[in-house]
Protein backbone atom coordinates (compact mmCIF):
# COMPACT_ATOMS: atom_id res chain seq x y z
CA UNK A 1 0.00 0.00 0.00
CA UNK A 2 1.14 3.56 -0.61
CA UNK A 3 3.63 4.84 -3.21
CA UNK A 4 5.25 2.05 -5.22
CA UNK A 5 7.44 3.27 -8.10
CA UNK A 6 8.64 6.42 -9.82
CA UNK A 7 8.88 6.39 -13.64
CA UNK A 8 10.19 8.72 -16.32
CA UNK A 9 10.91 8.09 -19.98
CA UNK A 10 11.41 9.32 -23.49
CA UNK A 11 11.21 8.19 -27.09
CA UNK A 12 13.73 8.42 -29.91
CA UNK A 13 13.13 7.00 -33.38
CA UNK A 14 15.20 3.81 -33.39
CA UNK A 15 15.16 0.26 -34.79
CA UNK A 16 16.35 -3.19 -33.77
CA UNK A 17 19.70 -2.33 -35.41
CA UNK A 18 20.21 0.47 -32.89
CA UNK A 19 19.15 -1.89 -30.08
CA UNK A 20 21.89 -4.32 -31.12
CA UNK A 21 24.45 -1.50 -31.08
CA UNK A 22 23.37 -0.53 -27.56
CA UNK A 23 23.46 -4.16 -26.44
CA UNK A 24 27.10 -4.58 -27.52
CA UNK A 25 27.94 -1.30 -25.80
CA UNK A 26 26.14 -2.08 -22.52
CA UNK A 27 27.07 -5.76 -22.35
CA UNK A 28 30.58 -5.94 -23.81
CA UNK A 29 31.81 -2.34 -23.92
CA UNK A 30 32.27 -2.55 -27.69
CA UNK A 31 31.24 -0.63 -30.79
CA UNK A 32 31.85 -1.20 -34.49
CA UNK A 33 32.29 2.55 -34.97
CA UNK A 34 35.58 4.40 -34.62
CA UNK A 35 35.33 5.32 -30.94
CA UNK A 36 38.34 5.09 -28.70
CA UNK A 37 38.19 2.17 -26.23
CA UNK A 38 38.89 4.63 -23.39
CA UNK A 39 35.82 6.76 -24.24
CA UNK A 40 33.59 3.70 -24.56
CA UNK A 41 34.71 2.37 -21.19
CA UNK A 42 34.25 5.77 -19.51
CA UNK A 43 30.65 6.09 -20.68
CA UNK A 44 29.89 2.45 -19.92
CA UNK A 45 31.24 2.63 -16.36
CA UNK A 46 29.25 5.81 -15.67
CA UNK A 47 26.02 3.81 -16.04
CA UNK A 48 26.79 1.71 -12.92
CA UNK A 49 25.08 -1.35 -14.43
CA UNK A 50 24.97 -4.43 -12.18
CA UNK A 51 22.87 -6.73 -14.41
CA UNK A 52 21.74 -6.57 -18.02
CA UNK A 53 19.70 -8.81 -20.31
CA UNK A 54 18.09 -8.73 -23.72
CA UNK A 55 14.44 -9.72 -23.47
CA UNK A 56 11.89 -10.91 -26.04
CA UNK A 57 8.27 -9.88 -26.24
CA UNK A 58 5.96 -8.05 -28.63
CA UNK A 59 8.99 -5.75 -28.96
CA UNK A 60 12.56 -6.67 -28.07
CA UNK A 61 14.12 -4.63 -25.28
CA UNK A 62 17.20 -4.31 -23.10
CA UNK A 63 16.61 -4.55 -19.35
CA UNK A 64 19.31 -3.10 -17.10
CA UNK A 65 19.65 -2.76 -13.31
CA UNK A 66 22.00 -0.28 -11.65
CA UNK A 67 23.76 0.27 -8.32
CA UNK A 68 21.42 3.22 -7.65
CA UNK A 69 18.30 1.05 -7.60
CA UNK A 70 17.23 2.52 -10.97
CA UNK A 71 16.20 0.07 -13.69
CA UNK A 72 15.73 1.00 -17.33
CA UNK A 73 14.25 -0.61 -20.41
CA UNK A 74 15.15 0.39 -23.96
CA UNK A 75 12.81 -0.98 -26.63
CA UNK A 76 13.66 -1.61 -30.26
CA UNK A 77 11.41 1.27 -31.39
CA UNK A 78 13.42 3.69 -29.23
CA UNK A 79 11.11 3.96 -26.20
CA UNK A 80 13.06 4.36 -22.94
CA UNK A 81 11.48 3.74 -19.53
CA UNK A 82 13.30 4.33 -16.23
CA UNK A 83 11.82 3.20 -12.91
CA UNK A 84 12.83 3.29 -9.27
CA UNK A 85 11.31 1.70 -6.18
CA UNK A 86 9.95 4.40 -3.88
CA UNK A 87 12.10 5.58 -0.95
CA UNK A 88 11.65 9.35 -0.75
CA UNK A 89 9.82 11.46 -3.33
CA UNK A 90 12.32 14.34 -3.32
CA UNK A 91 15.36 12.06 -3.49
CA UNK A 92 13.78 9.67 -6.00
CA UNK A 93 12.74 12.43 -8.41
CA UNK A 94 16.19 13.99 -8.30
CA UNK A 95 18.18 10.75 -8.58
CA UNK A 96 16.18 9.30 -11.48
CA UNK A 97 16.29 12.61 -13.38
CA UNK A 98 20.03 13.05 -12.85
CA UNK A 99 20.73 9.47 -13.86
CA UNK A 100 18.92 9.96 -17.15
CA UNK A 101 20.35 13.40 -18.00
CA UNK A 102 23.91 12.94 -16.76
CA UNK A 103 24.53 9.24 -17.48
CA UNK A 104 22.10 7.33 -19.69
CA UNK A 105 21.24 10.14 -22.12
CA UNK A 106 24.89 11.13 -22.57
CA UNK A 107 25.94 7.52 -23.15
CA UNK A 108 23.23 6.94 -25.77
CA UNK A 109 24.05 10.25 -27.47
CA UNK A 110 27.71 9.19 -27.55
CA UNK A 111 26.96 5.86 -29.26
CA UNK A 112 24.68 7.53 -31.82
CA UNK A 113 26.86 10.63 -32.30
CA UNK A 114 27.95 9.53 -35.77
CA UNK A 115 25.57 9.97 -38.68
CA UNK A 116 22.48 12.16 -38.88
CA UNK A 117 21.84 14.13 -35.67
CA UNK A 118 18.75 13.54 -33.60
CA UNK A 119 15.98 16.13 -34.24
CA UNK A 120 15.46 16.42 -30.52
CA UNK A 121 18.98 17.78 -30.24
CA UNK A 122 18.17 20.33 -32.95
CA UNK A 123 15.25 21.49 -30.83
CA UNK A 124 17.39 21.62 -27.64
CA UNK A 125 15.21 19.19 -25.74
CA UNK A 126 16.60 18.68 -22.22
CA UNK A 127 13.65 17.47 -20.18
CA UNK A 128 11.73 14.20 -20.00
CA UNK A 129 9.08 15.21 -17.49
CA UNK A 130 6.49 14.47 -16.20
CA UNK A 131 7.23 11.93 -13.49
CA UNK A 132 4.75 9.06 -13.36
CA UNK A 133 4.10 7.73 -9.85
CA UNK A 134 2.24 4.45 -9.28
CA UNK A 135 0.42 4.03 -5.96
CA UNK A 136 -1.94 1.59 -4.25
CA UNK A 137 -4.77 2.45 -1.88
CA UNK A 138 -3.84 6.06 -1.08
CA UNK A 139 -6.51 8.65 -0.45
CA UNK A 140 -7.31 11.75 -2.50
CA UNK A 141 -5.91 13.89 0.33
CA UNK A 142 -2.59 12.05 0.11
CA UNK A 143 -2.51 12.59 -3.64
CA UNK A 144 -3.23 16.30 -3.13
CA UNK A 145 -0.36 16.53 -0.63
CA UNK A 146 1.93 14.87 -3.16
CA UNK A 147 1.08 17.58 -5.71
CA UNK A 148 1.51 20.31 -3.09
CA UNK A 149 4.93 18.96 -2.16
CA UNK A 150 5.92 19.13 -5.81
CA UNK A 151 4.50 22.68 -6.04
CA UNK A 152 2.24 21.34 -8.78
CA UNK A 153 -1.31 22.20 -9.77
CA UNK A 154 -3.52 19.18 -10.44
CA UNK A 155 -5.34 20.11 -13.64
CA UNK A 156 -7.35 16.87 -14.01
CA UNK A 157 -8.49 13.89 -11.96
CA UNK A 158 -10.37 10.96 -13.53
CA UNK A 159 -11.67 7.75 -11.97
CA UNK A 160 -12.78 4.55 -13.73
CA UNK A 161 -13.46 1.22 -12.02
CA UNK A 162 -11.58 2.26 -8.86
CA UNK A 163 -8.50 3.31 -10.84
CA UNK A 164 -7.69 6.99 -10.43
CA UNK A 165 -5.38 9.10 -12.60
CA UNK A 166 -4.38 12.60 -11.49
CA UNK A 167 -2.40 14.86 -13.79
CA UNK A 168 -0.27 17.95 -13.42
CA UNK A 169 2.35 19.56 -15.63
CA UNK A 170 5.27 17.61 -14.13
CA UNK A 171 3.50 14.83 -12.24
CA UNK A 172 1.05 12.02 -13.08
CA UNK A 173 -0.26 9.75 -10.31
CA UNK A 174 -1.80 6.37 -11.19
CA UNK A 175 -3.63 4.96 -8.16
CA UNK A 176 -5.04 1.44 -7.68
CA UNK A 177 -4.00 -0.12 -10.99
CA UNK A 178 -3.07 -3.57 -9.64
CA UNK A 179 -2.04 -5.48 -12.78
CA UNK A 180 1.75 -4.88 -12.90
CA UNK A 181 2.21 -5.89 -16.54
CA UNK A 182 -0.74 -3.80 -17.66
CA UNK A 183 0.54 -0.89 -15.56
CA UNK A 184 3.84 -1.07 -17.44
CA UNK A 185 1.98 -1.16 -20.76
CA UNK A 186 -0.07 1.87 -19.76
CA UNK A 187 3.05 3.82 -18.73
CA UNK A 188 4.77 2.92 -22.00
CA UNK A 189 1.74 4.08 -24.00
CA UNK A 190 1.44 7.26 -21.94
CA UNK A 191 5.09 8.17 -22.57
CA UNK A 192 4.95 7.20 -26.25
CA UNK A 193 1.81 9.28 -26.88
CA UNK A 194 3.25 12.26 -25.03
CA UNK A 195 6.61 12.08 -26.78
CA UNK A 196 5.09 11.56 -30.23
CA UNK A 197 2.86 14.61 -29.86
CA UNK A 198 5.69 16.63 -28.31
CA UNK A 199 7.97 15.91 -31.26
CA UNK A 200 5.28 16.98 -33.71
CA UNK A 201 4.76 20.16 -31.71
CA UNK A 202 8.52 20.87 -31.77
CA UNK A 203 8.53 20.41 -35.53
CA UNK A 204 5.62 22.84 -35.75
CA UNK A 205 7.64 25.40 -33.77
CA UNK A 206 10.71 24.85 -35.97
CA UNK A 207 8.48 25.33 -39.04
CA UNK A 208 7.32 28.69 -37.69
CA UNK A 209 10.85 29.84 -36.91
CA UNK A 210 12.27 28.77 -40.28
CA UNK A 211 9.31 30.18 -42.22
CA UNK A 212 9.70 33.54 -40.47
CA UNK A 213 13.43 33.66 -41.24
CA UNK A 214 12.88 32.77 -44.90
CA UNK A 215 10.12 35.35 -45.13
CA UNK A 216 12.41 37.98 -43.61
CA UNK A 217 15.07 37.21 -46.23
CA UNK A 218 12.59 37.31 -49.11
CA UNK A 219 10.98 40.54 -47.94
CA UNK A 220 14.19 42.57 -47.90
CA UNK A 221 13.29 44.07 -51.25
CA UNK A 222 16.53 45.35 -52.77
CA UNK A 223 19.81 43.65 -51.80
CA UNK A 224 23.42 44.21 -52.84
CA UNK A 225 25.30 41.69 -54.94
CA UNK A 226 27.69 41.14 -52.02
CA UNK A 227 24.78 40.05 -49.82
CA UNK A 228 23.54 37.32 -52.16
CA UNK A 229 26.08 34.63 -51.28
CA UNK A 230 25.81 34.98 -47.44
CA UNK A 231 22.01 34.78 -47.71
CA UNK A 232 22.30 31.71 -49.95
CA UNK A 233 24.51 30.08 -47.32
CA UNK A 234 21.98 30.89 -44.61
CA UNK A 235 19.21 29.30 -46.67
CA UNK A 236 21.42 26.23 -47.18
CA UNK A 237 21.61 25.77 -43.39
CA UNK A 238 17.81 25.89 -43.15
CA UNK A 239 17.60 23.45 -46.04
CA UNK A 240 19.75 20.93 -44.18
CA UNK A 241 17.54 21.18 -41.09
CA UNK A 242 14.32 20.90 -43.09
CA UNK A 243 15.53 17.89 -45.08
CA UNK A 244 16.66 16.09 -41.91
CA UNK A 245 13.44 16.68 -40.00
CA UNK A 246 11.36 15.97 -43.11
CA UNK A 247 12.93 12.50 -43.28
CA UNK A 248 12.16 11.91 -39.59
CA UNK A 249 8.55 12.98 -40.07
CA UNK A 250 8.16 10.50 -42.93
CA UNK A 251 9.33 7.69 -40.62
CA UNK A 252 6.98 8.42 -37.72
CA UNK A 253 3.78 6.60 -38.84
CA UNK A 254 5.63 3.26 -38.81
CA UNK A 255 6.24 3.65 -35.07
CA UNK A 256 2.56 4.42 -34.40
CA UNK A 257 1.48 1.29 -36.27
CA UNK A 258 4.01 -0.81 -34.36
CA UNK A 259 2.83 0.48 -30.99
CA UNK A 260 -0.77 0.00 -32.06
CA UNK A 261 -0.10 -3.68 -32.79
CA UNK A 262 1.58 -4.42 -29.46
CA UNK A 263 -0.92 -2.50 -27.28
CA UNK A 264 -3.93 -4.28 -25.80
CA UNK A 265 -6.45 -1.87 -27.33
CA UNK A 266 -9.47 -3.91 -26.28
CA UNK A 267 -8.45 -3.85 -22.64
CA UNK A 268 -7.72 -0.12 -22.83
CA UNK A 269 -11.03 0.62 -24.58
CA UNK A 270 -13.04 -1.39 -22.05
CA UNK A 271 -11.17 -0.46 -18.90
CA UNK A 272 -9.04 2.66 -19.15
CA UNK A 273 -10.08 4.74 -22.16
CA UNK A 274 -11.87 7.32 -19.97
CA UNK A 275 -8.61 7.74 -18.01
CA UNK A 276 -5.97 7.98 -20.73
CA UNK A 277 -7.78 8.70 -24.00
CA UNK A 278 -5.35 6.66 -26.11
CA UNK A 279 -6.31 7.26 -29.74
CA UNK A 280 -3.78 6.17 -32.31
CA UNK A 281 -5.94 7.70 -35.06
CA UNK A 282 -5.50 11.12 -33.45
CA UNK A 283 -1.72 10.75 -33.56
CA UNK A 284 -1.81 9.81 -37.24
CA UNK A 285 -4.15 12.69 -38.09
CA UNK A 286 -1.87 15.16 -36.32
CA UNK A 287 1.14 13.65 -38.06
CA UNK A 288 -0.54 14.01 -41.46
CA UNK A 289 -1.16 17.71 -40.77
CA UNK A 290 2.47 18.32 -39.79
CA UNK A 291 3.70 16.36 -42.83
CA UNK A 292 1.74 18.57 -45.23
CA UNK A 293 2.81 21.70 -43.34
CA UNK A 294 6.44 20.60 -43.60
CA UNK A 295 5.96 20.05 -47.34
CA UNK A 296 4.84 23.68 -47.66
CA UNK A 297 7.93 24.77 -45.74
CA UNK A 298 10.19 22.78 -48.07
CA UNK A 299 8.53 24.29 -51.15
CA UNK A 300 8.83 27.80 -49.71
CA UNK A 301 12.51 27.30 -48.98
CA UNK A 302 13.19 25.72 -52.38
CA UNK A 303 11.64 28.73 -54.10
CA UNK A 304 13.84 31.08 -52.06
CA UNK A 305 17.00 29.07 -52.83
CA UNK A 306 16.17 29.01 -56.55
CA UNK A 307 15.58 32.75 -56.55
CA UNK A 308 18.92 33.51 -54.91
CA UNK A 309 20.68 31.13 -57.29
CA UNK A 310 19.22 33.10 -60.17
CA UNK A 311 20.28 36.41 -58.59
CA UNK A 312 23.81 35.08 -58.08
CA UNK A 313 23.96 33.94 -61.71
CA UNK A 314 22.68 37.32 -62.87
CA UNK A 315 25.25 39.20 -60.78
CA UNK A 316 28.09 36.99 -61.98
CA UNK A 317 27.00 37.27 -65.62
CA UNK A 318 26.87 41.10 -65.43
CA UNK A 319 30.37 41.24 -63.94
CA UNK A 320 31.85 38.86 -66.51
CA UNK A 321 30.18 40.71 -69.41
CA UNK A 322 31.65 44.03 -68.26
CA UNK A 323 35.11 42.57 -67.83
CA UNK A 324 34.90 41.01 -71.28
CA UNK A 325 34.00 44.41 -72.73
CA UNK A 326 37.01 46.09 -71.08
CA UNK A 327 39.34 43.32 -72.24
CA UNK A 328 37.97 43.49 -75.78
CA UNK A 329 38.48 47.28 -75.95
CA UNK A 330 42.06 46.89 -74.76
CA UNK A 331 42.84 44.17 -77.28
CA UNK A 332 41.28 46.13 -80.17
CA UNK A 333 43.19 49.29 -79.21
CA UNK A 334 46.46 47.33 -79.12
CA UNK A 335 45.82 45.75 -82.51
CA UNK A 336 44.98 49.10 -84.10
CA UNK A 337 48.17 50.59 -82.69
CA UNK A 338 50.37 47.85 -84.09
CA UNK A 339 48.73 47.95 -87.54
CA UNK A 340 50.45 51.30 -88.23
CA UNK A 341 53.93 49.93 -87.34
CA UNK A 342 56.44 48.78 -89.99
CA UNK A 343 58.78 47.00 -87.56
CA UNK A 344 58.67 45.03 -84.29
CA UNK A 345 58.73 47.27 -81.21
CA UNK A 346 61.87 47.56 -79.13
CA UNK A 347 61.88 47.14 -75.34
CA UNK A 348 62.68 50.35 -73.47
CA UNK A 349 62.34 51.43 -69.87
CA UNK A 350 59.71 53.93 -70.88
CA UNK A 351 57.83 51.20 -72.78
CA UNK A 352 57.93 48.86 -69.81
CA UNK A 353 56.71 51.68 -67.55
CA UNK A 354 53.95 52.44 -70.04
CA UNK A 355 52.96 48.73 -70.11
CA UNK A 356 52.83 48.53 -66.31
CA UNK A 357 50.77 51.70 -66.23
CA UNK A 358 48.25 50.19 -68.66
CA UNK A 359 48.06 46.99 -66.60
CA UNK A 360 47.49 49.02 -63.45
CA UNK A 361 44.77 51.07 -65.07
CA UNK A 362 43.12 47.88 -66.37
CA UNK A 363 43.17 46.38 -62.87
CA UNK A 364 41.63 49.53 -61.38
CA UNK A 365 38.92 49.64 -64.04
CA UNK A 366 38.12 45.93 -63.55
CA UNK A 367 38.00 46.36 -59.77
CA UNK A 368 35.67 49.36 -60.03
CA UNK A 369 33.34 47.56 -62.42
CA UNK A 370 33.34 44.39 -60.30
CA UNK A 371 32.61 46.39 -57.14
CA UNK A 372 29.87 48.29 -58.94
CA UNK A 373 28.02 45.10 -59.85
CA UNK A 374 28.58 43.58 -56.42
CA UNK A 375 26.94 46.59 -54.84
CA UNK A 376 24.25 46.85 -57.44
CA UNK A 377 20.76 46.41 -56.01
CA UNK A 378 18.80 43.30 -56.95
CA UNK A 379 15.10 42.86 -56.39
CA UNK A 380 13.97 39.98 -54.16
CA UNK A 381 10.39 38.96 -54.93
CA UNK A 382 7.96 37.08 -52.69
CA UNK A 383 7.23 33.43 -53.45
CA UNK A 384 3.99 31.84 -54.65
CA UNK A 385 3.17 30.35 -51.25
CA UNK A 386 3.39 33.77 -49.65
CA UNK A 387 0.99 35.22 -52.23
CA UNK A 388 -1.48 32.40 -51.68
CA UNK A 389 -1.54 33.04 -47.94
CA UNK A 390 -2.13 36.76 -48.45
Amino acid sequence: MGIQKIHIGGWFQRTTLHLTELWHFFKNGKSELSFSPEDIETYRKSLLITAISRESGPLEYILAKTELGINFRIYEDGLIILEKEFASLDDDFESIRRYYEEKLSKSISFIFSKGAPNPKELANIKTILPYIVTTQGISKDEINKMFEKMHEDMYSSTTSKEVEVCRGKELIVINNLKDEEFTREIIESEIFFREFKSQLHRYLMIHRIVWEKIQKIKEQGDIKGTEIDPLRNELAVYQKTINLIGARIQQMPAYVRTRQKVTDLQKIDEYLKPLFQFKFETLLDTHEYIKHLWGMTQNYLDSAVQQFNELQAKSTKSTISSLQLVTTIGVVAGILGYLSKDAFPKFTLIGIFYFCLLMGMTWVINTVISKFYKNKKYKVKGGDIEKEIK
